[in-house]
């Protein structure tokens, strides 16, 4: 199935990605190769394994866990095997439910990118930075993750 094999790689599914293309969105990219390592990023990937396990009984579409890793050039290469990504700087998912769609990706440096839309037109995007004011540790990672599983609710 096509959406199974989306990353955290990939620009936003179908509408959001329209959106960024017409500017309505100005979403910032944060590279955190010089950062401090606050969170393990494999520990992180067991946590997003194991409710992707949950969204998928709720009836989403969970893509693979993808990694990018720090000496990548810019954006790309995200890489699903661990083994490609040998000084990983981020961990992510992309998740979609019917009209739904997002993407949530955890960096070392314990911040994380979430991104939401509900596939309403009347809909904004749900754009949010769990831990950037307030670095997250392995144990704060729950939040957003909560957060991005109710989201689809």
């Amino acid at each position: 199935m096509r959406e199974s094999r989306r990353t955290h790689t990939d620009p936003p599914f179908g509408a959001l990605r329209s959106c960024f293309r017409r500017g309505r969105l100005r979403a910032q990219i944060w590279h955190s190769g010089g950062v401090e390592s606050r969170v393990d990023l494999d520990q992180v990937a067991g946590l997003i394994s194991r409710y992707a396990i949950e969204w998928e009984k709720a009836g989403c579409v969970a893509g693979p866990v993808t990694w990018k890793d720090v000496r990548g050039p810019g954006l790309y290469p995200f890489r699903e095997d661990r083994r490609k990504a040998a000084e990983a700087d981020s961990v992510g998912v992309a998740v979609r439910k019917g009209e739904q769609e997002g993407r949530l990706v955890v960096f070392r440096g314990g911040w994380a990118d979430l991104e939401y839309w509900s596939g309403r037109p009347c809909d904004e995007p749900v754009l949010e930075v769990p831990g950037w004011d307030d670095r997250m540790n392995l144990a704060d990672i729950e939040r957003p993750l909560r957060r991005f599983a109710g989201l689809f609710g």
